[in-house]
């Protein structure tokens, strides 16, 4: 969590967000809400904003911890709220993150920060399970998903890769990268995407292609995150079953 907000100051300042008046923020899928804080606090100490933090959880009870935890600190602006984060309304947002929310619940966090039009959205990945059951790699590749672990690793790193993509096809530049030693946690991808100052339409076209030239060799049939962006409002769309 410590690393996450060191990395979340300098992708402030690349998406233009360090001076500030206030910066509203979400965390989706905020737990306990140790990053809630941390994030809350950075932004408030370091970059001596107004930052407006929103926390949002699906178990009432931890919600409930936070928010009596945030009051008791005086903790001005900060809060958390109880719900899934594909129902949540996110109308208006600087910041975005989510810190391993599992498997499609990352999607539905990217998904709520490209409709919000949030100027920086940071997401560490977890439980990749929705590509795993899909994925049939193309004959040159085959030997890499022959074995169990392998055909894992290939479907993290072929759904991140997608993510990335639509990320980019929806007007971000985007990084992927290890936040912190594996020894910590394998969890440790980061995706890290910056709004553009200026619509590229041709680089949007170029990523879009490539999504779906990913997606057709790898032989998927859904991916949630275009299932979501698909969607003309942000009504809630299931995760296609696992099996």
């Amino acid at each position: 969590i410590n690393r996450y907000v060191e990395l979340l100051l300098p992708l402030c300042e690349q998406a233009g967000l360090a001076h500030r008046e206030s910066v509203r923020v979400f965390d989706m899928g905020a737990g306990k809400g140790y990053l809630t804080f941390a994030a809350w606090h950075a932004l408030t100490r370091s970059l001596g904003c107004r930052a407006e933090v929103t926390g949002v959880e699906a178990r009432p009870e931890l919600v409930e911890l936070c928010n009596a935890a945030a009051l008791a600190a005086r903790c001005e602006g900060l809060g958390f709220v109880s719900g899934r984060i594909v129902d949540t309304a996110v109308p208006a947002a600087d910041v975005l993150i989510a810190l391993h929310a599992c498997d499609t619940a990352t999607d539905e966090a990217l998904f709520r920060g490209i409709r919000a039009g949030a100027a920086l959205i940071v997401a560490a990945p977890c439980c990749h399970q929705e590509v795993r059951p899909q994925l049939h790699a193309p004959v040159e590749l085959a030997t890499l998903a022959r074995h169990g672990i392998f055909a894992e690793r290939l479907s993290d790193m072929v759904t991140d890769s997608l993510r990335a993509l639509l990320l980019e096809a929806n007007g971000y530049s985007v990084k992927v990268f290890e936040f912190i030693d594996a020894g910590h946690t394998p969890k440790n991808t980061m995706i890290a995407a910056v709004r553009r100052a200026q619509p590229d339409a041709t680089a949007a076209a170029r990523a879009q292609a490539e999504f779906t030239a990913l997606k057709a060799r790898f032989g998927l049939v859904h991916q949630h995150l275009e299932t979501l962006l698909a969607s003309t409002a942000a009504e809630v769309v299931p995760a296609a079953p696992q099996s």
